[in-house]
């Protein structure tokens, strides 16, 4: 669909980003009476020799690490896995990290924060899994119980799945054969991959805003130096792991951030989620959607695009071109209906390239979000995709 920004070039494939929108280059960076303001966390399961990626043992460990922030009025607004872990990157470091975003809205001279304010607190619940695999039809009923949360003041963040690593054998290979993590990863050119964090905010000045879908060239998963493609949605967008759950190896958790009082309420809606994608052997090569086109009849209604679904695995050796469905999941702050005489929200998609090196970030949309949070843009997702390339 048209989404009002012009092509200003076609952007090589180590472009790190496009943008999409429902406004004009102009509207998108035009000052607003708020701005808002994002610290980013990285959180890993297992040990790493970068001091800045935080060590849990757990998912449930991420609520106390960052109640220092929420007393300084940070809210937590999106958790997503740095890496999907589906088919054999389950064993990748990157498997086992988490990006936090947190964001607060920045006070001028004009809007002083009132004394006494009351900070909600971030909460994270183990949710039971009633079937060994995660479908669309699990997800609706989870649903059900995320709507009967959020009458009793608990604001969804998203679901969030964590992979329990298989243990290794003592020749460095995991009991399905799997090499070990290091050495699948890397072995590719620094110096022509290294960028530096500005690049983001570059290529906005410079325009690789464009686009309706997402494609990538692959080679083989366990090759090389792996990046990962996140769709972040500005004003809405997040992707839950979608992982194929077996018991007592994967947990699911649900995600809120929860206010003592409950003058306000939420509703969340299912939309439908579609692609068409390819795959090469049992990875996923290309993907094919248009955001903006599956969403805008929502953010027009004054909702907000906070999480999403998709099982991403596939039966052995049913790897021809097909459409996959999932599910979005919409929220909208209080009592109405969609359709009703409400505010419309605009939105920015940014299809962001994320290159991994072991457990260390080197590029990501962290410097393109701190620009657009000048402009008064919300983050309210982020949906990581299996597609990931070696060079």
């Amino acid at each position: 669909m048209g989404c009002g920004l012009r092509k200003l070039e076609d952007p090589d494939d180590s472009s790190p980003g496009k943008i999409f929108s429902t406004l004009k280059r102009p509207q998108v960076e035009t000052k607003t009476d708020s701005a808002y303001e994002y610290v980013l966390l990285d959180f890993t399961l297992e040990a790493s020799s970068n001091p800045e990626v935080i060590k849990i043992s757990s998912v449930l460990d991420i609520a106390t690490k960052v109640e220092d922030y929420y007393s300084k009025g940070f809210v937590v607004g999106a958790v997503h896995p740095i890496l999907l872990p589906i088919g054999r990157r389950r064993n990748f470091p990157a498997s086992h990290m988490y990006r936090v975003v947190l964001s607060r809205l920045k006070l001028s001279q004009k809007h002083a924060a009132p004394r006494g304010q009351r900070h909600p607190r971030l909460v994270i619940e183990e949710c039971p899994l009633m079937s060994e695999t995660l479908t669309n039809e699990v997800v609706k009923e989870l649903l059900e119980k995320v709507n009967e949360a959020a009458k009793r003041g608990k604001k969804f963040v998203g679901f969030v799945t964590q992979h329990f690593p298989q243990p290794k054998g003592c020749n460095g290979t995991t009991p399905d054969g799997s090499s070990e993590l290091e050495s699948t990863l890397s072995r590719r050119n620094r110096e022509h991959r290294r960028r530096n964090s500005d690049e983001n905010y570059k290529n906005w000045n410079e325009g690789t805003l464009s686009g309706h879908s997402s494609e990538s060239g692959i080679e083989e998963e366990m090759q090389g130096e792996s990046s990962l493609l996140q769709d972040a949605d500005f004003q809405f967008g997040k992707e839950v792991s979608p992982v194929k759950p077996r018991r007592g190896d994967d947990k699911l958790y649900t995600i809120f951030n929860v206010f003592d009082d409950d003058s306000t309420c939420w509703t969340y809606h299912e939309g439908v989620l579609s692609m068409k994608v390819t795959r090469k052997g049992p990875v996923i090569s290309t993907l094919e959607a248009d955001w903006l086109e599956l969403t805008t009849f929502y953010y027009k209604q004054g909702l907000s695009l906070i999480d999403s679904f998709v099982h991403w695995e596939t039966s052995k050796g049913d790897y021809l071109p097909k459409s996959l469905e999932g599910l979005f999941i919409y929220e909208e702050e209080g009592a109405g209906v969609p359709g009703s005489n409400r505010k419309g929200n605009d939105a920015i998609v940014v299809e962001q390239w994320t290159v991994i090196e072991g457990c260390e970030i080197k590029t990501d949309y962290g410097p393109l979000l701190h620009t657009l949070a000048e402009f008064g843009w919300l983050l309210t997702c982020v949906l990581p995709t299996p597609i990931l390339r070696h060079d």
